[in-house]
């Protein structure tokens, strides 16, 4: 019976369908593009990719970065994605800037690898609070990638991926700070940025916060407790969240 119900909702929505998309192509908001997009994205639904091409045409920028992440997932249309997310970059779309970087800097969706024109791409997401591309900076800077090397410039980006919340970047930070790499040393600094890299579940701050609380004869017992929690959670969360960093 259930399935019956399920059977002939399908069928009604589909024989709406089209008026639906009709209202929509109108005036679309991005949440309805961007739920055609999930729709498109993951049915391969003719329908939805055709209301996607026909926004992207009219210059919704959203609408070309849907477009693209669902052209990118399919062989034939790499050449495509990689326009659709170019277009939308262009237009400002943070995400498809960032996508768009990505895809040059890999060297994917039939683009030759150019890392001078991603960080062109990454620095345009980065400064529209993209965590993501301004960590990817930071790496670039620090290894000479797309730029000259520049231990000085890697540690501005990697601060400037912690303040938009991206906890790999936070640890970095950290890192950079206790031990003079591109900054003053700044173990207040350094031990802040573990903390708060900690917070938000980044596994290996877990783990190096917890051996920091853990060492040392004259350690306190809430520091010892905490410790033995840190270590639990640090275990927990490589389990839940393996490849989250990656």
């Amino acid at each position: 019976m259930q399935m019956k119900k399920l059977i002939a909702l399908t069928v009604a929505m589909l024989i709406m369908l089209p008026s639906c998309s009709q209202k929509l192509a109108a005036t679309p908001t991005n949440a309805e593009i961007e739920s055609v997009g999930l729709t498109a994205l993951h049915g391969r639904d003719p329908v939805s990719i055709q209301m996607l091409l026909k926004w992207a045409e009219q210059g919704h920028m959203v609408a070309g970065r849907e477009l693209g992440l669902v052209y990118s997932a399919m062989p034939q249309k790499q050449a495509e994605a990689a326009y659709w997310l170019e277009q939308a970059a262009k237009a400002g779309d943070s995400e498809a800037a960032f996508l768009f970087a990505e895809a040059l800097y890999k060297g994917t969706l039939s683009l030759k690898p150019n890392s001078l024109q991603a960080w062109k791409w990454y620095e345009l997401s980065a400064n529209k609070d993209n965590a993501k591309a301004s960590f990817m900076l930071a790496r670039m800077a620090k290894y000479g990638e797309g730029i000259a090397k520049d231990i000085v410039l890697s540690v501005q980006w990697l601060k400037k991926a912690s303040e938009q919340g991206n906890a790999q970047a936070m640890f970095l930070l950290s890192n950079a700070y206790a031990s003079g790499e591109g900054v003053n040393v700044d173990p207040v600094k350094a031990r802040e940025w573990l903390e708060r890299s900690a917070e938000a579940d980044y596994p290996v701050a877990i783990q190096a916060l917890a051996m920091e609380l853990d060492g040392g004869e004259h350690q306190k017992t809430d520091d010892a407790l905490r410790a033995r929690h840190l270590i639990k959670e640090a275990s927990d969360e490589r389990l839940l969240r393996w490849n989250k960093y990656q």
